[in-house]
């Protein structure tokens, strides 16, 4: 399949801003880490598409378990001196996916390290757990141990996640924690089958969604999708769907999501 994702084509994106800079949250553009862009050249060119897209901000959101999270502020710095010298307009920062099983490995210091948001609101990208991943109980008691390290949480992608759409509560239960929800521009465009792309329309329309992300891996077969995606949840009568895409995540980043234990304090 050739997914949306080269330059090619994706110039009129822009026009999508409507004067708003959009913003990634899950992303994989770190070269030679883990199953995103194999090289720098792949980087250099997945980032320029993310450009085309209308995109401003990347987080930079390897598999935490596949590189070593001190590495990952001088791995965002090589990356960040080659994207200037090749005139790429992007910003960057350092983060991670974290799965469910991986949580208990983590000490706080490597929890911090790829944590985002302000003092008083960090929070960590955790994914829904995918098929042969482990159950939903198994995610659940993972995101309460979070929650009791101090985090908040932006669980990602959901829709492709089995254990999650067999359970009507199990978002619910997200959003009842104080946490947010992350919907992948992928799944819309219907990379991850139509199962995925039915859930995540149902997420959206319910409003149960906080912020829309590519979850790029490669320039052209699993590449940015912000603006096709805004165009799908527009067409399904979501008429101010470019938010899940620009303010929402900026403010995730800037004033974060308060972990269920600082609430409760």
């Amino acid at each position: 399949m050739t997914f949306l994702g080269s330059t090619e084509g994706l110039a009129a994106g822009v026009l999508y801003l409507e004067g708003m800079e959009r913003v990634e949250l899950h992303f994989h553009l770190l070269p030679g880490v883990d199953d995103g862009p194999r090289d720098l050249a792949g980087a250099l060119d997945l980032a320029r598409a993310a450009v085309a897209d209308g995109t401003g901000v990347v987080v930079c959101t390897p598999h935490a378990h596949m590189i070593d999270v001190a590495e990952l502020p001088d791995r965002v710095r090589q990356l960040r001196s080659a994207l200037a010298a090749a005139g790429i307009d992007l910003e960057i920062r350092p983060g991670a996916e974290l799965s469910w099983d991986h949580v208990a490995r983590f000490d706080d210091r490597s929890l911090e390290a790829v944590a985002q948001g302000p003092p008083d609101g960090r929070w960590i990208l955790l994914e829904a757990p995918l098929p042969g991943t482990g159950g939903l109980d198994d995610f659940e008691r993972a995101a309460q141990e979070l929650r009791d390290r101090g985090y908040g949480l932006l669980v990602g992608h959901p829709e492709r996640s089995p254990a999650v759409t067999r359970d009507p509560g199990a978002v619910d239960r997200v959003l009842a924690a104080g946490d947010r929800v992350q919907l992948n521009a992928s799944s819309l465009v219907g990379y991850h089958g139509s199962s995925a792309r039915a859930a995540g329309l149902e997420l959206a329309r319910s409003g149960r969604i906080h912020v829309l992300a590519s979850d790029a891996h490669q320039p052209r077969d699993r590449g940015p999708a912000l603006g096709p995606a805004v165009d799908i949840l527009r067409e399904h009568g979501i008429a101010d769907a470019e938010r899940f895409a620009s303010t929402q995540p900026r403010a995730l980043l800037e004033r974060g999501i308060a972990s269920a234990r600082r609430l409760a304090a």
